[in-house]
């Protein structure tokens, strides 16, 4: 029989479903990690598909059951005084000085609730779990909030995530740069890729795919608000000087962002230069031959040089590049000629 502990699926060996623990990428590929993702839909289908006779019955209890649980809007609406008088009533001490003393080398609230749950003096009751975890969540927010837990900074990822897929970019981008800079003084120097840094930052998105949207945020909005433009070199340059051995697409694609931001910093040469040199290092690869034959190839540019930007994807082509069809290089290419041909 298939068990589930702790949100991993324990399948006998000769199974071939592979084993998906809580803290993996969600492989409905949202980016997140499972547990903040398809991890409860997944526990109901198996309880359903265990029982189907008695669906009915569990859809009842369990409606009956999510009227009754703690959940963060509930506690957060609290006042400071009633939270520490419920936890006063478990035998826990929630006043801020306590609380304060035990954040100390801490970066986690689920760590305050483990050693609360320890103290409880009587056994306790259903849903008193929840809220003491919910409450010590909510108390590191009122208490220490220049010291943000790891819990808090994932509420800011969701909150920029939200923003993110409204189009709000500038807004997105404004609050993962508040995580940014938190979560990069952490950084150790044997942490060169995302899946290093991934345990330490502890959010329920992959890191990876997570400066990927930041990254995307910011030079989205630098085309409207030139400041995410040095923004956004200074923030490519720490992730690159830090995350040295991350995969190659990454690595590159991080590369021709900056590039991109430097010609829209009215550094042209520099950023022209550094996308070169990702075309003389890596010839195989289309990324820099297109970021430089956009940037040469903008049509609102007064400088702009078609001409050149044209024979970059025949160069391209010609080479040839491996991934030309993940480019759709040719369709570039007709465009551009196209382009070139209605000129005046």
């Amino acid at each position: 029989m298939v068990g589930v502990v702790w949100g991993v699926a324990k399948t006998p060996e000769n199974h071939s479903t592979a084993v998906i623990g809580r803290n993996d990428p969600c492989p409905c590929g949202s980016g997140k990690k499972y547990k903040k993702c398809c991890l409860e839909a997944d526990a109901s289908a198996k309880a359903i598909k265990a029982s189907p006779d008695h669906l009915s019955q569990w859809s009842r209890d369990a409606d009956e059951a999510l009227k009754n649980e703690w959940t963060d809007g509930k506690v957060a609406c609290l006042e400071t005084a009633e939270i520490v008088t419920r936890l006063e009533e478990l035998g826990i001490d929630g006043c801020e000085t306590t609380f304060v003393e035990l954040t100390g080398g801490r970066t986690s609230a689920m760590s305050i609730f483990g050693d609360w749950v320890g103290e409880v003096t009587t056994p306790p009751e259903e849903g008193d779990e929840d809220f003491m975890h919910l409450a010590a969540c909510e108390l590191w927010k009122r208490y220490c909030p220049e010291n943000p837990s790891v819990e808090m900074i994932d509420e800011w990822v969701t909150e920029g995530d939200e923003l993110f897929s409204a189009n709000k970019q500038g807004e997105a981008a404004d609050i993962w740069l508040r995580v940014w800079e938190h979560v990069r003084l952490k950084f150790e120097p044997w942490m060169t890729t995302y899946g290093d840094a991934d345990p330490l930052v502890g959010i329920s998105q992959y890191f990876g795919n997570w400066i990927q949207d930041l990254t995307m945020a910011i030079c989205n909005e630098s085309i409207n608000d030139e400041k995410y433009t040095e923004i956004g070199i200074r923030l490519i340059g720490e992730v690159l000087h830090q995350f040295v051995d991350e995969s190659l697409d990454a690595v590159l694609n991080r590369r021709c962002d900056l590039g991109r931001l430097l010609c829209r910093a009215g550094r042209c040469e520099e950023g022209q230069a550094m996308i070169q040199a990702i075309i003389n290092e890596h010839p195989e690869q289309s990324c820099g031959y297109i970021e430089l034959a956009d940037e040469l190839g903008r049509a609102k540019q007064k400088d702009a040089d078609i001409p050149r930007a044209i024979a970059l994807l025949e160069q391209a082509l010609a080479y040839p590049v491996i991934d030309a069809a993940d480019w759709d290089l040719e369709y570039r290419l007709a465009d551009l000629r196209k382009e070139l041909a209605d000129a005046p």
